[in-house]
């Protein structure tokens, strides 16, 4: 397992208390902030957060991590670590106080980077990737813009899925119990399309050809279907 680098002047440990409530509890909330830089190389981003808003954008440069906590008596318990070019996210909650235990992290990765993200619950945002994209969330929504990867997986137990794409997916899978699906994808190719749900309307007004290379499947118990052109 490689060493991970934290340069001087990068890693920031920023400590703000405030006595606000949390879910009808009015003990004190402490919130606080750490920042750090990767830089061995990054060919995969693996996030593993019990329950953490996740944040994913393309941009050059290392990648850098933000994370950001409040918290009741205990801080919650994250690490991170770079192994065979993959950098790894966990996040283990507060221990016996996880009513009050939030983790949001804001992760800038090079475009091309594979991500995979699991979490229980919280919110997963993509912006601008070009690597394959898997993600597994119990409860959450899914947003994601200006994708451009060849194989995007969500699945998710509840919780919207927004995808936008810049490039036509060529396998674009999307699997959710309770949430509406809306995909936009780009008009200049067709695309084989295969939607299933219980309960919810379906729309969908791109370009279709069972034989395409480009596949969209979507599988939902209870929600609408929406596969519009991308604007």
């Amino acid at each position: 397992m490689a060493a991970f680098t934290v340069r001087a002047g990068t890693a920031v440990l920023l400590i703000a208390l405030a006595a606000l409530p949390a879910c009808g509890d009015s003990a004190a909330t402490s919130t606080d902030e750490q920042s750090y830089q990767i830089d061995q190389k990054v060919d995969v981003l693996a996030v593993d957060a019990r329950a953490a808003a996740i944040t994913v954008e393309a941009g050059d440069g290392p990648v850098t991590v933000t994370e950001s906590f409040r918290y009741g008596k205990q801080r919650p318990t994250t690490a991170h670590n770079v192994a065979n070019s993959t950098l790894t996210l966990t996040e283990s909650g507060c221990g016996d106080d996880n009513v009050r235990c939030e983790v949001k992290y804001r992760i800038r990765v090079p475009a091309v980077t594979r991500t995979e993200i699991t979490a229980k619950a919280g919110s997963v945002t993509l912006t601008g990737l070009a690597g394959a994209v898997q993600v597994t969330t119990e409860a959450g929504a899914v947003r994601g813009s200006g994708l451009a990867g060849p194989e995007v997986t969500v699945t998710s137990q509840a919780g919207a899925t927004e995808l936008v794409f810049a490039e036509p997916p060529t396998a674009l899978e999307v699997r959710t119990e309770l949430g509406a699906v809306s995909l936009d994808l780009p008009p200049q190719v067709a695309y084989a399309v295969t939607v299933a749900t219980e309960v919810g309307r379906s729309q969908i007004s791109v370009d279709q050809d069972p034989a395409s290379k480009h596949r969209v499947e979507v599988h939902t118990q209870v929600g609408a279907v929406s596969i519009e052109p991308t604007p």
